[in-house]
């Protein structure tokens, strides 16, 4: 890969001051304080399910990331940040191919990242691996007290939610904020990573993360990313609302997982060189000015 000259921002940007650390620490309190709320409603016999039914996950998760969203507007607006320019154009017509083929490819090395992964895992905690493979997306009456409403939100959360409040938060802000301090190479790799390290499939989701800031880097379009990572949610959440529907069908045992190593690395062996490409063409884009700039003065 040619070495490239690193595009530093000027320190007059929103980005200059903004601490991330304070933005984590404000989802932390958010995340905590909605717990500890539904704990003192379901004490006092107020609340309609406990604080450990999975009912809850969806609304804390939107307590955490979608309240860490909107401190960081209010507070950082006022100071010039616009969520405009952030966001930047919506593509007119829409790359349906692009965004299919690049969500094609990180989905396999995703899935075999996870197998690799958690198979090689599986040798040394079987337990925990087990556990995993048995967990599901969606509930029933046996696991929450609210089986309909769980499902509802999830999907809600994983194609609307998800995508638009972890790619303002991680694409946005940290990209920005990184790439205004320490340059724009770091902050792609520093994002990414950060990224893969908060969901279970850390390699596959590294990886995911990486695509979507080059894809956002290359298009200046918030909107655009959304929309790839909303697709991958829902075609996730398809896959196993059909899997359910298949009568007869159980988990996969531990050891048949394991047994499937030789698919995991079949998908990252047909997978990697298509995402070399992609990432080898695009990250030149590093040594260029960050969206924000971009979209600010195009207004």
């Amino acid at each position: 890969m040619a070495k490239i000259t690193v595009f530093r921002e000027p320190q007059s940007t929103p980005f200059a001051k903004p601490q991330v650390r304070w933005l984590l620490l404000v989802m932390f309190a958010l995340s905590f304080s909605s717990g500890i709320v539904v704990g003192i409603l379901g004490e006092v016999g107020v609340s309609p399910a406990p604080v450990e039914d999975p009912v809850w996950i969806p609304i804390f998760y939107v307590a955490m990331f979608g309240g860490g969203v909107a401190w960081y507007i209010k507070q950082y607006g006022p100071q010039g940040f616009q969520v405009r320019s952030l966001v930047g154009p919506t593509p007119n017509p829409w790359p349906w191919k692009a965004m299919l083929g690049i969500w094609f490819m990180v989905f396999l090395f995703s899935m075999g990242a996870f197998q690799l992964s958690y198979g090689a895992l599986s040798l040394v905690d079987p337990e925990r691996v087990e556990g995993i493979l048995h967990q599901s997306l969606f509930k029933g009456a046996e696991g929450t007290a609210f089986p309909v409403l769980h499902n509802l939100l999830m999907v809600l959360l994983l194609v609307v939610a998800a995508p638009i409040l972890e790619e303002f938060l991680f694409r946005g802000v940290l990209l920005h904020r990184w790439g205004t301090r320490w340059g724009l190479p770091g902050a792609v790799i520093g994002s990414s990573l950060l990224f893969g390290i908060c969901h279970a499939n850390w390699i596959g989701l590294s990886m995911f993360g990486l695509v979507m800031s080059l894809l956002y880097l290359r298009s200046r379009s918030l909107g655009l990313v959304m929309g790839v990572h909303a697709l991958n949610n829902g075609i996730v959440a398809c896959l196993e609302v059909a899997y359910s529907w298949v009568p007869d069908t159980e988990p996969a045992t531990l050891a048949e997982f394991q047994g499937g190593w030789w698919m995991g690395l079949l998908l990252i062996a047909v997978s990697t060189p298509f995402l070399w490409r992609f990432i080898r063409q695009n990250w030149q884009l590093t040594a260029q000015p960050l969206p924000y700039g971009v979209n600010e003065q195009r207004g």
